[in-house]
């Protein structure tokens, strides 16, 4: 019985050390000493791309997250240049991966969130993005095939704990894109109740999106973002199927 108890807790130990290895970031954007950590780059052929900003303690999204009141921002077109901002990164040639962040709802007056396999051939006009819609009642995962949109799902913010999110408030948002199924989370809870499949874009950059076609200039706040691999859950087994591998 001892020889059975030391073997299962090596057995967890190292299956905990395996996950926690496989879920480390392999991409980090803190904004670190008010510098971007990350190279980003702009899409949809504008120039708005990510930049850094260390806030003003009097600026609404000062308390951030980490404490260090820098982020980065992706400040949209001015309206009669479309708009619009999309900025990516490389994640590290990965495929499959989470992309997370935290975002700052402002004054919640534009299409705001994260991007997934944004493909930078054609200047990431195709890609998934997890958004917030402009209002804030509703979260939508869309898919734009050279920038023509789907609706893929839709959620109401009121359903959601802690419902109708306010203006000017942080919030953490994750999407997980493993082969041809996507999992959105808002606030550590997950949207989909059924990974939602689609095998239209197989790979790609993550990044942020922002956009609102009669007001330009929309600044939008994001911090620690983080790009991971994703991590397959294992099958839970009870103390006494544990037990009976050892007898």
């Amino acid at each position: 019985m001892k020889l059975a108890r030391i073997l299962l807790t090596t057995s967890l130990i190292i299956a905990s050390a395996a996950s926690a290895a496989l879920a480390a970031p392999v991409r980090e954007e803190h904004v670190t000493g008010g510098a971007l950590d990350l190279p980003w780059v702009n899409g949809f052929g504008v120039s708005a791309n990510m930049q850094p900003l260390t806030l003003d303690p009097s600026h609404p999204a000062y308390a951030n997250p980490s404490g260090d009141h820098t982020v980065g921002v992706a400040t949209s077109m001015p309206s009669d240049s479309g708009g619009i901002v999309l900025s990516a990164t490389d994640p590290a040639g990965l495929s499959d991966y989470d992309w997370e962040a935290w975002i700052f709802t402002g004054d919640g007056n534009s299409r705001r969130g994260l991007v997934v396999r944004a493909d930078p051939s054609n200047g990431f006009e195709s890609n998934y993005q997890f958004v917030i819609q402009s209002g804030m009642l509703q979260l939508n995962l869309r898919k734009l095939v050279n920038s023509m949109p789907t609706t893929l799902g839709s959620w109401f913010t009121t359903n959601l704990p802690g419902g109708l999110p306010a203006v000017n408030t942080w919030h953490k948002m994750k999407v997980s894109v493993v082969g041809n199924q996507i999992r959105c989370f808002w606030d550590g809870t997950e949207v989909t109740t059924t990974p939602i499949v689609d095998s239209d874009l197989t790979g790609g950059w993550a990044g942020v999106y922002n956009f609102r076609f009669d007001i330009g200039s929309i600044p939008f706040y994001t911090d620690d973002l983080l790009l991971s691999t994703p991590v397959t859950p294992t099958a839970a087994r009870s103390w006494g199927q544990i037990k009976a591998l050892y007898r």
